[in-house]
């Protein structure tokens, strides 16, 4: 086993959290697995149509459509905020509607 963030050989195996393997460099001193968990990566323009979405119709009904978690939707308002201001600004002054 070699490390992946020096490239040493010194590893030891140091405890198995929810299953998987864990691994330790004694050269370095960081912690890695033998196959980390990927995250998934989506588009922005993606993001922003969710996004969008939610502010259209409502965050409960956007997260049934789409299948993403309300905190997932919430940190991607947060994210977004810039890109969607426009979009915010035209339902403060009343010319888009929402649509319960």
């Amino acid at each position: 086993m070699v490390c992946p963030w020096c490239g040493s050989g010194r590893v030891i195996r140091k405890g198995k959290p929810y299953g998987k393997q864990r691994f330790y460099c004694k050269n370095c001193g960081k912690f890695f697995s033998e196959n980390p968990v990927k995250r998934r990566c989506y588009l922005n323009e993606y993001k922003i149509k969710v996004v969008k979405t939610a502010i259209r119709i409502g965050i409960s009904e956007t997260r049934r459509i789409f299948g993403h978690s309300t905190s997932t939707i919430y940190q991607w308002m947060k994210e977004l905020h810039e890109e969607i201001k426009d979009e915010l600004d035209k339902i403060k002054k009343g010319k888009l509607r929402r649509r319960y």
